[in-house]
């Protein structure tokens, strides 16, 4: 992983009350809120992962099966 100077940089505009959300939640796991902000948003992208492989077996199945979609 790249360092804290050479590291990709983005800006994000955080909904009113958000910031606060997070940075409670950085206190309470001991970590930063970047650390945190990074974990959502890996989790989401692996969901978005899981959920294309899902969808992918489901029209295998179907397919298979003979249902059209």
């Amino acid at each position: 992983m790249a360092n804290s100077r050479t590291a990709d940089k983005f800006v994000v505009r955080l909904p009113d009350g958000m910031r606060a959300q997070v940075e409670q939640l950085a206190a309470d796991q001991h970590t930063s809120m970047n650390t945190e902000i990074v974990r959502a948003i890996e989790s989401h992208l692996a969901g978005q992962v899981r959920q294309a492989l899902l969808l992918d077996a489901l029209q295998a199945a179907a397919t298979a099966q003979g249902v059209q979609p």
